[in-house]
């Protein structure tokens, strides 16, 4: 009898072993998540009690790449000396300017206007600061202020060499501002529109695209001799009586079409233009089958007078400034 009980001695004792292992490890899990309430409570209840701020992630900020002199926002009168002249410009900068290489754009005004009008007029530095280029009117000379952009019939439109002044007035900028010399855009509004039209024939390699609004188109001396395919963009009322959209043979200005032709013809575009906006009293073409992905587009507004589009007292389907960065910003050289 001893002997049996002592055989179910040694077989209880495992038993009584993993029992007991058991209950201490259910007390540790016990333990374990009574402690871990008791923190997540506790910490929770100290945060809000000190009121402890999460610090949230800044954005990071684009480098500063700019080494040109500094200058403040606004508007500034630039003076330069080309060809023997006393030559000025009004220079926009956007309050985000001085940072990084921004785009530039030049206005040229229209005949007998002054940079201030086309400032006033247009209202384009609305636009400048809110995409962040820099913005450029330059003055044209004459009495009245005019531009040497062709020959009308009464001889060359302006007497002074604005070819050259554009060229001088571009070297001035590049080395006292913080520009991008590889989005460098041109746009004028009627003569200046004309101006446009010469530099784009004649600075091709320095410009990225180019626009005209109104634009009086007159001949040019030497040719149109563009040395790169470039996108071009046409703004035109059908009823412009100063810059008639058929052109005037008397005057010897050119028409919208011959205009758009001689630049489809450059670009070697290919096949029919496809309309690609159309509203109110506003339609949009475009040809897009272009050498080098370059683009000619032209914006006709069928009761459009003289004017800028989206100034006072004209349509407001577009807004010539709007639609003007909207081309630009697709391009570079």
């Amino acid at each position: 009898m001893r002997q049996a009980s002592h055989s179910d001695n040694r077989q209880g004792n495992p038993r009584r072993l993993v029992g007991l292992g058991s209950m201490i490890l259910a007390l540790l899990l016990l333990v374990s998540v009574v402690f871990y309430v008791y923190a997540s409570y506790h910490n929770t209840t100290i945060g809000k009690a000190l009121h402890v701020p999460v610090a949230a992630s800044s954005p990071t900020q684009p480098p500063v790449l700019c080494k040109t002199p500094k200058h403040a926002p606004g508007d500034t009168t630039e003076t330069i000396t080309s060809g023997g002249l006393k030559r000025t410009y009004l220079m926009h900068l956007a309050t985000s300017y001085g940072k990084q290489p921004q785009p530039l754009v030049i206005v040229y005004h229209g005949y007998s206007w002054t940079s201030q009008v086309m400032e006033w007029t247009t209202g384009m530095d609305k636009e400048a600061d809110k995409a962040g280029f820099v913005l450029v009117y330059p003055q044209g000379v004459d009495t009245p202020p005019s531009w040497n952009a062709g020959v009308g019939a009464y001889g060359p439109t302006g007497d002074a060499d604005d070819v050259q002044f554009t060229k001088d007035m571009l070297n001035s900028i590049e080395q006292a501002y913080c520009v991008d010399t590889q989005r460098v855009y041109i746009t004028g509004f009627s003569l200046g529109g004309g101006m446009a039209y010469r530099l784009a024939c004649t600075l091709s390699d320095k410009l990225a695209a180019v626009a005209t609004v109104s634009g009086a188109y007159y001949p040019i001396p030497e040719g149109c001799h563009s040395t790169r395919h470039l996108s071009i963009m046409e703004i035109h009322g059908a009823a412009d009586d100063l810059a008639p959209y058929a052109g005037n043979t008397y005057t010897r200005m050119g028409g919208v079409q011959d205009y758009l032709n001689g630049w489809i013809s450059r670009d070697q575009c290919t096949g029919n233009p496809t309309t690609f906006f159309q509203q109110g009293d506003v339609t949009g073409i475009q040809w897009t089958k272009c050498a080098d992905n370059t683009i000619v587009r032209h914006y006709r507004i069928s009761d459009g007078k003289h004017t800028w589009p989206g100034s006072p007292g004209t349509t407001h389907v577009i807004n010539a400034n709007v639609v003007i960065w909207d081309f630009f910003s697709k391009f570079s050289l």
